[in-house]
């Protein structure tokens, strides 16, 4: 179940990136990704404190954009890749970078080249991803608690 509905992205958290009929996907991902970062402390139900239910809303909406975004830029990156034959037979896998019309030229790069946002970062490493999302994540479930007072974000035993 995801913790976040597009009501709260477009009308508490203001987000407008994931469109209506993306964000349950991204969300209930979203929602996945929290669950890992929090030790499944939120899948018996949110806490009862309603800072700490708007904090985790806003950790998915943020989290659930990022998943977008690098979504987006996979899907890109894959539409955008073709192939090289060398002069050997050797077929070389590229990113075509621009076209020209008039001359008929095309630049390829080689995928992830250039890619320095933190976005096509996570998009090319998983390792990356995974530190966007947690970063993401961290900024809203810093402090807050379960009802039984345990840091969401805890690594050790509860009480």
């Amino acid at each position: 179940m995801a913790y976040a509905d597009y009501d709260f992205y477009t009308n508490k958290y203001y987000g407008d990136a994931i469109p209506e009929e993306a964000f349950e996907k991204f969300s209930q991902r979203a929602s996945d990704r929290i669950d890992l970062l929090t030790y499944d402390r939120l899948i018996n139900g949110l806490p009862q404190n309603e800072r700490a239910q708007t904090r985790i809303k806003q950790a998915v909406c943020s989290v659930a954009e990022a998943l977008y975004w690098i979504d987006q830029i996979q899907k890109s990156s894959r539409e955008s890749i073709g192939t090289i034959t060398r002069e050997d037979g050797t077929v070389v896998s590229k990113a075509v970078s621009s076209v020209s019309s008039g001359s008929e030229s095309i630049s390829y790069a080689t995928v992830g080249s250039g890619q320095s946002d933190a976005y096509s970062l996570a998009a090319a490493n998983k390792t990356a991803e995974n530190a966007l999302l947690y970063g993401m994540a961290l900024e809203y479930l810093s402090n807050v608690t379960t009802d039984e007072g345990v840091n969401l974000l805890y690594s050790g035993m509860g009480r």
